[in-house]
């Protein structure tokens, strides 16, 4: 996981390694946050499909998917202390007893 994060990163990143969700989240009118949520979620599709058949992949294989999903979850931690060490997670509660803000709206409920 590390050594694909490293080059993916020495590949498509400039010294803010979060660099490139922050512009495309900010190019589609949402966070950071979401831009890898919505990552993590066509990922999560993609593997449905690649389980889901009796077909090998010829591209991406389950393992190489897992990795990038078990990455993208890294990645968004680290998105999520970046803001927390701006002092701008305020949106994200970290404690019990704190309201629950989902990442797609905010309501009422605690947790």
């Amino acid at each position: 996981m590390a050594s694909i994060m490293l080059s993916k990163g020495n590949d498509y990143a400039n010294e803010d390694r979060l660099s490139n969700f922050k512009v495309a989240g900010a190019s589609c009118g949402i966070t950071a946050e979401l831009n890898c949520l919505s990552l993590m979620a066509t990922k999560v599709a993609r593997l449905g499909v690649l389980l889901n058949n009796n077909n090998t992949p010829n591209n991406e294989s389950i393992q190489d998917s897992l990795l990038d999903l078990a990455n993208y979850t890294i990645l968004l931690t680290m998105l999520l202390k970046d803001k927390e060490s701006k002092s701008i997670l305020q949106d994200y509660p970290q404690t019990q007893n704190q309201p629950y803000i989902p990442l797609m709206g905010k309501h009422n409920q605690t947790y």
